[in-house]
């Protein structure tokens, strides 16, 4: 029953190996919804990269989902850009050249205003999607996990998931920290959880949020999704694919975010947990 996939998914994709507490808050209901926005979107704008502070690098978590994801879309007819920062456009380059994927990848810079913001819409996106992107807090500053101040080193790119919402055009986050676009749709629960939440929380929320042990499993989740959805051959990456291109991004400048190492893991994750994991969403499909 389709009822059972969507859950067996869900449960696949939020198992919180990290020990985080908030991917209980994982919802059915946000992932079958943005599968299915997901499904009727023509032009999507992805959003992705996460800056590691102490080391000025992005982490392998986001960029690696946010590529495949891409792929994807793209496989599927849809037209897909790829929205970013400098600590992340050249690996991001790197694994488009390395999919062999030619679609538009755009830096943003550090600080921009209006024109930047009207020159977006003007291109008519009818979805937005977040793959691990840091989302500003009350106080409107971006944070790490760890309660780091990232907000030298980010572009304020939630203001267009902000205005998208504002237009009423669709919008997706995908996180795993509490502190991402989209998590401020569970805020109040993510401030009961997290020990320093208050802090770290973001307030930018999204019309579907999945929570996810690592990111890159949510964008695995719509990709998986879409296949069930659509009938098509499975759109998700083959496991061994996924470390030859964690590999090669990290060859590009991209660290593991919990070990701050240029090691191909991601979230301190071992590469037999990860191959682990695609083989489920993989069974969890064809079942």
């Amino acid at each position: 029953m389709m009822s059972d996939f969507w859950k067996n998914l869900r449960d696949i994709v939020s198992e919180d190996m990290g020990g985080r507490g908030i991917q209980c808050l994982s919802s059915v209901q946000d992932l079958i919804g943005a599968v299915e926005t997901l499904r009727g979107a023509r032009k999507v704008a992805i959003f992705t990269g996460f800056v590691i502070r102490r080391e000025l690098k992005g982490e392998t978590d986001g960029p690696v989902g946010a590529l495949f994801l891409a792929r994807g879309l793209l496989t599927m007819g849809k037209d897909v850009s790829i929205w970013t920062d400098f600590p992340h456009y050249d690996v991001l380059k790197v694994g488009l050249s390395f999919l062999g994927i030619n679609i538009p990848l755009y830096e943003v810079p550090l600080s921009f205003g209006g024109e930047v913001i009207s020159t977006f819409w003007r291109e008519n996106f009818d979805l937005l999607i977040s793959v691990e992107r840091p989302g500003r807090a009350i106080d409107g500053r971006y944070y790490s996990y760890r309660g780091e101040d990232v907000s030298p080193y980010t572009s304020p790119l939630d203001e267009f998931f902000l205005e998208g919402r504002r237009r009423g055009v669709p919008t997706i986050g995908i996180g795993d920290g509490g502190n991402e676009i989209g998590m401020g749709k569970v805020r109040s629960e993510i401030l009961e959880s997290l020990p320093n939440g208050d802090k770290v929380s973001t307030i930018v929320s999204t019309d579907y949020l999945l929570i996810c042990g690592i990111s890159n499993w949510g964008a695995y989740a719509l990709l998986a999704g879409l296949s069930k959805l659509e009938g098509v051959n499975e759109l998700l990456p083959d496991p061994g694919e996924e470390i030859a291109l964690i590999e090669r991004v990290v060859e590009a400048g991209a660290i593991d975010g919990v070990l701050v190492k240029p090691t191909a893991t991601v979230d301190g994750l071992p590469q037999e947990v990860l191959r682990k994991k695609l083989k489920e969403m993989g069974s969890c499909l064809r079942g």
